[in-house]
């Protein structure tokens, strides 16, 4: 199974990047694509930079280019869900833009025309992920809560609880915001490719998150990767 991995900063990609072997390293557009092996798959990884452009544009590289069988986007995200704490993992079911507003003309917040509400996750690998986070919690190994729900995505860094609140009136089972995952779901749902958002929280998207996201933002970037690792197991 050849499997895409997007990450979109450096503290993102930084663990994968240690553990793929035989990395050998090319440049499409303003990206670069490492390709390699962990386990018995084949990988190529790429640091997308942040924002839903940058995510798409490499999902679509990945894609097309590189003919990845599924794209997982690892990382860090606010947390808006009810009682998740730094270091919590969420699995996407569905993704949606919360930035995106059409509702002057009948749509819902987050809905593109002619795609519903919500792009959805596969959920083959969703519950593969939520598999590999048992055993690694059974033995031990894990100590984040891992929870499935949907992923928010805007290209701003959301700091305020009125702002957490407004999404989760439009978007019932919101956990956690962020500002890439959707535009990957997007493009996978229109070439038909799974996808995981696998996000760890890094702040709670309210007042102090950008002090809180620059303390633990590579403790959340680790632990969505470390259960990325798992997952690749499972597969």
């Amino acid at each position: 199974m050849r499997i895409g991995i997007i990450g979109p900063m450096d503290e993102e990609v930084s663990l994968l990047l240690s553990v793929i072997k035989d990395q050998r390293e090319s440049e499409v557009g303003n990206h670069k694509y490492v390709e390699g092996t962990y386990l018995n798959h084949k990988v190529v990884l790429v640091k997308s930079g942040i924002g839903k452009v940058c995510a798409a544009s490499a999902a679509l590289v990945l894609i097309l280019q590189f003919k990845v069988d599924a794209i997982i986007n690892t990382g860090c995200a606010g947390g808006i869900g009810d009682g998740l704490k730094i270091g919590d993992i969420v699995l996407s079911t569905e993704l949606a833009y919360h930035d995106f507003d059409l509702k002057i003309f009948g749509y819902k917040r987050g809905q593109v025309p002619s795609y519903e509400q919500c792009f959805k996750a596969d959920m083959n690998l969703v519950n593969k992920a939520k598999d590999a986070a048992d055993k690694l919690t059974a033995a031990g190994n894990f100590t984040p809560h891992v929870r499935l729900g949907t992923v928010l995505s805007g290209d701003q860094f959301i700091a305020d609880k009125a702002t957490c609140l407004a999404m989760k009136a439009d978007f019932k089972n919101a956990q956690v915001t962020e500002m890439e995952g959707a535009a990957v779901a997007q493009v996978c749902e229109d070439f038909k490719v799974p996808c995981l958002v696998i996000r760890s929280v890094s702040d709670t998207a309210e007042g102090e998150a950008p002090e809180i996201f620059e303390k633990f933002v590579q403790l959340a970037a680790d632990n969505s990767a470390k259960l990325l690792t798992a997952l690749m197991a499972e597969l």
